[in-house]
């Protein structure tokens, strides 16, 4: 019987778990598509779901939820028959393997002109990013405000705001990432380690009209936003990077009408049809050209537990593409 690699862990809390194992290659049923998995990265839900944070997601298990490759077999039916020998960008649990059995739903044909390579990071962050503009657009606000602005999401945030003509307020811990983000062309960066940023922030939010603040940290970082955001706006949370639950003063929610709402990819892509995910995914790649990843490095399957490590050391710059295949 014909078998594949793929990365496991057997109990959740830490990344030491990671190994390779080896599993008989799958038979897809009725809607169902074998892909061949080509590239995945590293994602900081990837992270999470190894410590045991995300939920539904239970040991014994193979990471990774993005990735791109090419479908190799079909359990039959319209759709799944046509994405046959096709080079797909997809999502699904267990990405960081050589194979990957998916609903054929959860896959999207890449356009000629992107690579492999882009195909694999094509959903985590960049149809968050969608979402996030789509909050934005829904709150009627004219402006936002992000922490962790200098990481690959943020990055891809600010450039795709200011394609859309949509300000944005960025907060970053260190100078280094005020220039990086000033390179991309971001008019309104401030460092959180300077005196005096919040007030300025603050002013600049009140006369840009920014209604919404997107919450990648939680703890103390949380309350900043709320300070920042227009009164009766609106902070989401998506990410756990601080570890800690999110802070908040109860006098910005009494008196302010200010408001904290979570946002979950997975969750938007069980909420929307499939042909308003295709548009998304359509969107993201005619969008490329400010949405390519920059990946740090590239490891195979066996250098992905170093990689991990590194990774979450450093929001900037961080990107880690996985090179599955290990023949």
């Amino acid at each position: 019987m014909a078998t594949f690699s793929a990365l496991r862990i057997n109990k959740k809390g830490s990344i030491e778990e990671l190994h390779i194992e080896q599993f008989p290659i799958p038979e897809p049923q009725a809607d169902q598509v074998l892909v061949k998995v080509e590239f995945s990265t590293i994602n900081p839900s990837d992270y999470l779901s190894i410590l045991g944070r995300y939920p539904s997601i239970n040991p014994p298990l193979t990471p990774g939820f993005e990735g791109s490759g090419i479908v190799v077999s079909s359990g039959g039916g319209e759709f799944a028959d046509s994405l046959l020998n096709k080079r797909v960008t997809f999502r699904g649990q267990g990405t960081w393997a050589e194979y990957c059995l998916i609903p054929a739903l959860n896959a999207t044909p890449l356009l000629e002109t992107i690579s492999l390579e882009q195909g694999a990071s094509l959903h985590v962050n960049p149809l968050t990013v969608a979402l996030f503009i789509e909050k934005i657009n829904a709150n009627s606000s004219r402006a936002f405000v992000q922490n962790a602005a200098a990481s690959s999401l943020g990055k891809q945030f600010v450039k795709w705001t200011q394609r859309l003509g949509i300000k944005s307020i960025n907060l970053v811990r260190r100078q280094e990432q005020v220039d990086i983000l000033k390179n991309l062309g971001a008019e309104h960066v401030f460092n959180t380690s300077e005196e005096g940023w919040k007030n300025k922030a603050k002013d600049l939010a009140t006369e840009l009209g920014a209604k919404v603040g997107f919450d990648a940290i939680g703890s103390i970082e949380t309350n900043d936003l709320f300070e920042i955001i227009n009164n009766d706006g609106v902070v989401y949370n998506y990410g756990l990077l601080s570890g800690k639950p999110c802070e908040i003063n109860p006098g910005l929610l009494m008196f302010q009408g200010k408001r904290l709402e979570g946002l979950w990819l997975s969750a938007w892509f069980k909420e929307v049809n499939y042909e308003k995910r295709l548009e998304a995914c359509m969107k993201v790649q005619e969008n490329i050209d400010i949405l390519a990843s920059e990946y740090n490095q590239t490891v195979g399957l066996d250098g992905v537990k170093d990689a991990l490590a590194s990774y979450m050391t450093s929001s900037t710059n961080n990107k880690v593409l996985i090179k599955t295949q290990l023949s």
